[in-house]
């Protein structure tokens, strides 16, 4: 039987651990412990809760109440534990990993492949690759995402509490992800700013531009001309979705390939937008972490061929 479509047996339940910890510095002093977890460790409400109900909280090794008042020295150890339950998983092969460590993994996605798993995606998805391929030592979390048909760049959390720093640096503007798209036209400014609100209409898979959705604002540069096509890079500042294939749209610059917003499929099949760079932190250690992933072959082979320069 071909490994790549052989059906894998419900596993065990797996255990796996996070452990943290945090010594208490002058500005925490006389504050409590959960108020330190919140502000310095960034923990949301249900993730303190998971950890005192998990016995996953001590203080000077001993067991404490969030409520306990810290002071300067003391030391709060944390214990995040990881549970898989049994599952049927579809073997697809070896993720391309472009960057991991043990609490986070980054990975060049495929056109074609979603994210993570939904009720149309059970097991052809990338978060049960993953899951597969770590043998469910531990949950794999989506930090952001990419729509199905577009490749590039994606991020994983290996466990909860490095979700939670990512989820921050998001919001924060830490992390930030650059595309490639390749669009149709010329356009008239060579770098600019669209802002415009996309709505989700009932029924239907395409956003449109109405006043009343969700405001978007994206970032462009152009990168190269042909005489039919322009390269651009893209930084979106908001994160929706569709955001760049339907504001390339509303900008008349449809994607290549993008049949759902009107782009040219003559030559591409897919649309031409491609997660290409990504700037982050490790969310513990605050290393700068930057990676790049090439462009897919389909989209080199056009600009290629149609001579972008």
């Amino acid at each position: 039987m071909d490994s790549s479509t052989a059906i894998c047996a419900a596993r065990s339940q797996v255990t796996m651990r996070k452990e943290l910890t945090y010594t208490i510095t002058t500005k925490d002093d006389g504050l409590m412990v959960k108020a330190v977890l919140s502000k310095q460790l960034h923990l949301s409400r249900r993730e303190i809760s998971r950890l005192k109900f998990s016995n996953g909280l001590l203080l000077n090794n001993a067991s404490c109440r969030v409520t306990e008042i810290v002071h300067t020295g003391d030391v709060i150890h944390l214990t995040f534990m990881e549970k898989d339950t049994a599952h049927a998983v579809r073997l697809m092969g070896k993720p391309d990993i472009l960057y991991e460590d043990e609490d986070l993994v980054i990975v060049n996605k495929p056109s074609g492949m979603p994210c993570h798993p939904s009720h149309e995606h059970l097991d052809d998805d990338m978060g049960t690759l993953l899951q597969n391929y770590y043998k469910d030592q531990f949950t794999v979390r989506a930090i952001g995402r990419l729509d199905k048909d577009v490749s590039g760049i994606m991020l994983y959390a290996k466990n909860q509490p490095a979700a939670a720093r990512l989820s921050r640096q998001r919001q924060d503007g830490i992390l930030n992800k650059y595309y490639l798209a390749i669009c149709e036209g010329h356009f008239e400014k060579k770098s600019g700013t669209l802002r415009y609100a996309l709505e989700k209409r009932a029924g239907h898979k395409e956003r449109i531009v109405g006043d009343n959705g969700q405001m978007c604002v994206t970032e462009y540069y152009v990168l190269a001309e042909s005489e039919d096509y322009s390269l651009i890079k893209v930084h979106i500042i908001t994160g929706r979705t569709h955001q760049i294939r339907a504001g390339m749209a509303w900008a008349k610059h449809p994607l290549l390939g993008d049949k759902l917003y009107g782009g040219d499929m003559a030559k591409l099949h897919r649309p031409a937008l491609h997660c290409a760079y990504m700037e982050l932190e490790q969310p513990f250690t605050g290393e700068a972490i930057h990676i790049e992933c090439p462009l897919p072959d389909e989209m080199a082979k056009l600009i290629k061929e149609k001579s972008v320069q």
